[in-house]
């Protein structure tokens, strides 16, 4: 019995070589046409700011009607929880929140109130 050959990596050896894409020994292919423009002569960002100030404001002003009111809406919960949040986390919404859960009684304790350090 024959070993199998092994695994060899990379171009294919001088037996079975024919040519690499494109340089395989056939005729030349007809047709085919390529064109090239020098890089000295291309402007890649050609009028790309004058576009974006007429075209990109025409634009921004179509879409705002469908961005502003979510935006707006999404505004106004974030400062009604984030006033709320403070007003949790202070010494009256904590009071506020012991007389509604009945720990305390209205009127039982006075207002917390913290008196400056003397030094």
């Amino acid at each position: 019995m024959r070993p199998s050959a092994p695994a060899q990596s990379g171009m294919p050896g001088p037996k079975t070589y024919i040519g690499w894409w494109g340089d395989m020994g056939s005729l030349p292919q007809k047709g085919i046409k390529t064109y090239g423009v020098s890089p000295y002569r291309q402007r890649a960002m050609a009028g790309a700011l004058n576009g974006y100030i007429f075209n990109g404001f025409a634009r921004l002003m179509n879409h705002l009607p469908y961005v502003a009111p979510p935006a707006l809406f999404f505004y106004g919960v974030y400062y009604w929880s984030k006033s709320k949040y403070e007003y949790f986390n202070s010494k009256q919404g904590h009071y506020d929140n012991l007389i509604k859960e009945g720990v305390i009684k209205p009127g039982q304790y006075e207002r917390p109130t913290v008196e400056p350090i003397g030094h």
